[in-house]
């Protein structure tokens, strides 16, 4: 792909809406810093990306895993760990973060962490479930501050999802020193049971329906349990430190081009490589699921500098629309992505987006933002 061709894909969204309430309009002005991907090298899936003072680090689906740039002007370090099952290999690259010195990054089906050096070298593997880890699947994580990380572990083929907080020693070679279940809850309080003659049933969540969400933040982790708007601020033990109660007052239509996203993509278009297979229960739902009139109010939470909440508003398939709230819920700005883009994490003076061409190529930007005075 030719930087031109680049360019045209990878254009600004506009921000909308300006700030609801006193204060700082976050992020009103957005410059593009600077693009990474793959070079010769198509990245697929681009699971995850950290930062420290200095660094960034991307995990993608696609060989070699881990991809090491330099924050300030996205110079690459070094890309790393190919596809296999011995050490510093990935089956399900899950998540990635960066400890002090250190790369770590997890892989969900063989329930382990490569904990790498700034240059590649692995100078660690461990299987979580020598440090006492429940016997599930691992599936994300995400640094809390210091060489504290959380984890979300999920139950094979199962409802329920932990989010487990770990302190690491001050070095790479250290075991952990401590271990904590923030929470244990259920991923969906009700099951959609679809079924057509000749075809495979299939069990799902209702469409649009509340779906927890969470996300570190300062000292702790924000737990949304849904319908309610109320946020839950826990401590790395599980008590609750406070609650944030989300005033945003407007809901979001789920519209036709939303109920047919959610047909074509909540139902999967193949099974061990056979297409078709599910069709025919794709035009069952299509006649019999009742869809809700209004979107939930929280589809993702991510934690920003500040102690400022953002809160997705839309679901995929659609423009991202984010709420950034204070800590007493208050909004105070609105920006709206295309649809192209997915926020991954938001940092001092930046945002770090996920972008996806036409062909399925995707690339990661980094923007830098600005806040102004509000009214």
């Amino acid at each position: 792909m030719t930087l031109s061709q680049r360019c045209i894909v990878f254009l600004v969204a506009a921000l909308v809406m300006p700030a609801a309430s006193a204060g700082q309009q976050t992020c009103v002005d957005r410059n593009l810093l600077y693009r990474l991907d793959g070079n010769d090298l198509v990245w697929d899936d681009v699971r995850a990306v950290d930062t420290n003072d200095s660094l960034l680090v991307v995990l993608t689906e696609s060989y070699p895993a881990v991809h090491l740039f330099d924050l300030a002007d996205g110079r690459r370090r070094g890309s790393w760990g190919r596809s296999g099952e011995g050490p510093g290999e990935f089956q399900s690259a899950s998540g990635v973060v960066l400890v002090g010195r250190h790369v770590y990054a997890l892989d969900g089906n063989q329930g382990r962490l490569s904990i790498f050096e700034f240059t590649g070298d692995l100078e660690r593997t461990v299987s979580l479930r020598d440090f006492g880890m429940p016997p599930n699947f691992p599936r994300w994580l995400h640094r809390a501050g210091g060489d504290t990380v959380l984890f979300g572990v999920s139950v094979p083929m199962g409802n329920e999802r932990s989010i487990i907080a770990r302190s690491f020693g001050a070095s790479a070679d250290e075991d952990p020193v401590g271990q904590e279940t923030v929470i244990t809850y259920p991923q969906r309080t009700a099951d959609l049971r679809l079924t057509a003659p000749g075809g495979p049933g299939l069990t799902l969540s209702h469409p649009y329906s509340p779906t927890p969400q969470w996300t570190p933040v300062s000292g702790g982790v924000a737990f949304w349990r849904g319908p309610d708007p109320e946020v839950r601020i826990l401590g790395f033990d599980g008590a609750q430190m406070s609650v944030v109660s989300l005033a945003l007052d407007d809901r979001f239509e789920v519209t036709g081009e939303d109920r047919e996203y959610w047909l074509q993509n909540a139902i999967p278009q193949e099974i061990f490589g056979q297409r078709g297979v599910f069709d025919p229960l794709r035009e069952v739902a299509r006649r019999t699921v009742d869809f809700p009139g209004y979107h939930p109010t929280v589809f993702e939470l991510l934690g920003g500098p500040d102690d400022l909440l953002w809160v997705r508003r839309t679901p995929d398939g659609r423009n991202q629309v984010w709420d950034i709230v204070d800590a007493r819920g208050q909004p105070a700005s609105r920006i709206t992505l295309a649809p192209d883009q997915a926020l991954m994490a938001v940092i001092p003076d930046h945002l770090l987006l996920k972008v996806t061409d036409a062909l399925g190529v995707e690339s990661v930007e980094v923007q830098q933002c600005s806040a102004v005075p509000g009214a």
